[in-house]
């Protein structure tokens, strides 16, 4: 195949994947497969290529994940090393398509992208079938996002001091504070219970922490259900499903507890 007619092959077939064709020239095209096997052999193997770095590809329509399942994908997708990945099988198939004249270079580029496509599929399938340890659950939801916000209260300048010893992860100086200001109060905020209990876990204070949890959960507070998750954490933390699953099953057992959707993806996956 010369050069002006591979060019131009290679512009149909792009144009044919990616829908581009119109109703008569898409018979035309469907025509030359017919036709020419030499055609048909270039079409087979810009369909695998074209299959490999389009995402839309990458995931079958008969999959229906879970949100966090799909959040852990995409953020996967949008890092760094995906990028890196999929730009490299980009340009293999840019070179493919300029040096596809040597049956040597074409068939090594086809299995090096088959072979880091291959790696993408591992990855996609691990994520949505395998089943996670309680301490890399851990690991993916303590986060401590939506905790309370003690600033605003200028009668207790301490508390917000401890709030910022928290966020700055001076994770005993904030566990000092919080527990002298409730054991010397007679009435606490139930958010104190939160950043007691959570500055005592990332200690590896785990008695104490259920202890904070537990007065969280005994409270009438509004937030009272966020107890169960955090204790629930605590249990994964120390790799203790026994105790984990009964605290997320506490959740699951109202759609309004805090962190509904995550407590019944975390079951499904230690299950």
């Amino acid at each position: 195949m010369d050069a002006n007619h591979q060019e131009k092959y290679h512009d149909q077939i792009d144009a044919y994947l990616r829908e581009e064709l119109s109703i008569e020239e898409k018979a035309l095209f469907e025509e030359l497969l017919k036709n020419n096997p030499e055609l048909l052999h270039e079409f087979k193997i810009h369909q695998e290529l074209f299959a490999l770095t389009d995402e839309s590809a990458w995931i079958d329509e008969s999959f229906t994940p879970d949100k966090e399942d799909v959040n852990e994908v995409e953020s996967y997708f949008k890092s760094k090393e995906a990028k890196q990945l999929k730009d490299t099988i980009i340009k293999a198939k840019n070179a493919y398509q300029k040096n596809n004249s040597s049956s040597w270079f074409k068939n090594k580029v086809r299995v090096s992208i088959l072979m880091a496509a291959s790696f993408i599929v591992f990855i996609v399938l691990y994520t949505f079938n395998s089943k996670s340890s309680p301490q890399d659950l851990y690991v993916l939801y303590s986060e401590w996002k939506d905790l309370p916000s003690l600033t605003s209260r200028s009668d207790e300048n301490q508390l917000a001091e401890g709030q910022k010893m928290f966020e700055q992860k001076k994770y005993q100086e904030s566990y000092n504070l919080f527990k002298n200001y409730i054991e010397n109060k007679d009435q606490t905020l139930p958010s104190l219970f939160i950043y007691a209990g959570l500055s005592a876990l990332e200690l590896n204070k785990y008695e104490e922490a259920v202890y904070y949890f537990d007065s969280l959960i005994s409270s009438d507070a509004v937030d009272q259900s966020k107890g169960y998750w955090y204790k629930a954490l605590v249990y994964l933390k120390q790799d203790r499903k026994n105790k984990a699953i009964p605290m997320l099953e506490n959740i699951l057992l109202d759609e309004g507890n805090y962190n509904f959707d995550e407590a019944k993806t975390i079951l499904k996956k230690l299950q």
